[in-house]
């Protein structure tokens, strides 16, 4: 059984450049001098899959950690992480030029449109690679999938006939327009077959 945080030594921190004075991150703890040490290793071991973090990348790019402070900008005696996230979120929200790549602390509505803007995001930046996901899926389903939707036909028969006859209803002028110019297009044809055949 892991030891119980203690909440009651609460830290909320800045990481800023030493020179421009400019605060790049803002961060909370309740063990400043252990996050302090693992921000740096963090920032310069490569291997380690938080290497690539936008707040370590941008301090490689300024000139690397040595040219950064992370100092404690509050002190705060609290009861449980959720208090603390919270107390982070409005030091983030104070400022406007930090590399935090996420929220601290999210609504429940606030989740929920983080949720879907972000796989929106996805979607688009791997349009083509769920395409071809979904279209090799539906190769090595085709039986189960057929299968599912005759039963899903079966089961619904009454609920898509009323949706059919609303779209019916709904769209009848564009239904008639297609019908009427597919007539139009295969009596053309059936002329053109006749000419053809004359000749």
């Amino acid at each position: 059984m892991g030891r119980t945080q203690d909440f009651t030594n609460s830290v909320i921190y800045h990481i800023r450049h030493m020179e421009s004075k400019e605060v790049v991150y803002v961060g909370s703890t309740t063990n400043f001098s252990q996050r302090k040490t693992k921000h740096k290793y963090n920032c310069n071991h490569e291997g380690k899959e938080c290497f690539t973090y936008p707040i370590y990348s941008h301090i490689r790019d300024n000139g690397g950690f040595d040219c950064f402070e992370v100092i404690p900008i509050q002190s705060l005696k609290l009861e449980n992480k959720t208090q603390l996230l919270i107390a982070e979120q409005v030091e983030i929200d104070r400022h406007r030029t930090l590399v935090n790549s996420y929220k601290a602390h999210m609504t429940i509505e606030e989740k929920r449109i983080d949720h879907n803007e972000r796989t929106k995001k996805y979607r688009q930046n791997h349009k083509e690679e769920i395409k071809e996901k979904a279209k090799l899926y539906n190769q090595e389903h085709k039986v189960e999938l057929n299968e599912k939707t005759k039963k899903y036909r079966q089961e619904h028969k009454a609920e898509i006939k009323e949706k059919a006859k609303l779209y019916n209803q709904e769209h009848k002028q564009i239904i008639n327009e297609r019908q009427k110019n597919y007539r139009k297009k295969l009596k053309e044809d059936n002329n053109s077959n006749n000419i053809t055949k004359k000749k």
